[in-house]
């Protein structure tokens, strides 16, 4: 799928066409719409938002690093795994986020050159974040750091750009909040009020795409008769 049959599909649930909808601001407001999408997506947790890992080799005495953005920006954490001892994959300890509200007596000075390696603590900052204990020269730091995020969907710059998963399982998953941008682009009561039943569109699919995409598997409980052996009396 590509965006044209996106904006196809918005243009009809608007009731009009290029001239009104344009190709440019179809591009905009599909941007919109796919930013708000995997934001609740990633509020859900759920994973068909795209998952990102990657690795960074630490720096002795710095424990701050920035997020990477190649080849994919990470916007919002899932885990950060660290290993202090080698690059053993199974040795990768998952960090637990820091409680500011409960700080040890020296705050994070204590904790960079106090915290225990096998049980790793780290910081978000938003575009940085600082992990614990600030490796040595006596750690590992070859690939210390695995993370694990949400990436950054890529952005629409033509109308002929590809509609990747999982907006692409369906043009209104994107096209009914597009089509309600444009109304409300309008102004007036009457695309005001359009606008309004066209988002309650676009709602009521983000939430069933939400419930199919966390799809998991739970094991059935299955019954079992009674047996009694005499030795319960």
């Amino acid at each position: 799928m590509i965006l044209t049959s996106v904006l196809t599909f918005a243009r009809t649930q608007a009731q009009t066409d290029s001239n009104g909808l344009t190709d440019a601001n179809g591009v905009i407001y599909a941007n919109e719409a796919l930013s708000d999408f995997h934001r609740r997506l990633i509020q859900k947790n759920v994973d068909a938002s795209q998952i990102q890992e990657a690795s960074i080799t630490g720096t002795v005495n710095v424990g701050t690093y920035a997020y990477p953005t190649n080849p994919c920006s990470i916007i919002a954490l899932k885990a950060i795994e660290l290993n202090y001892a080698d690059t053993v994959a199974q040795n990768y300890k998952v960090g637990e986020q820091v409680d500011v509200s409960n700080l040890p007596l020296g705050g994070f000075g204590y904790l960079r050159t106090n915290a225990d390696p096998s049980f790793p603590q780290f910081d978000d900052r938003g575009d940085t974040f600082e992990i614990f204990p600030t490796p040595t020269s006596a750690h590992n730091l070859t690939n210390l750091i695995r993370l694990i995020g949400y990436a950054k969907p890529s952005v629409y710059g033509t109308i002929s750009d590809t509609v990747m998963y999982p907006e692409n399982l369906d043009p209104g998953i994107l096209g009914y909040r597009i089509a309600a941008n444009y109304k409300y682009s309008l102004q007036g009561t009457d695309n005001y009020v359009a606008g309004d039943k066209l988002n309650a569109k676009y709602e009521e699919r983000v939430t069933q795409y939400i419930n199919t995409l966390s799809r998991g598997s739970q094991q059935p409980i299955q019954a079992t008769a009674i047996q009694l052996d005499g030795f319960e009396f």
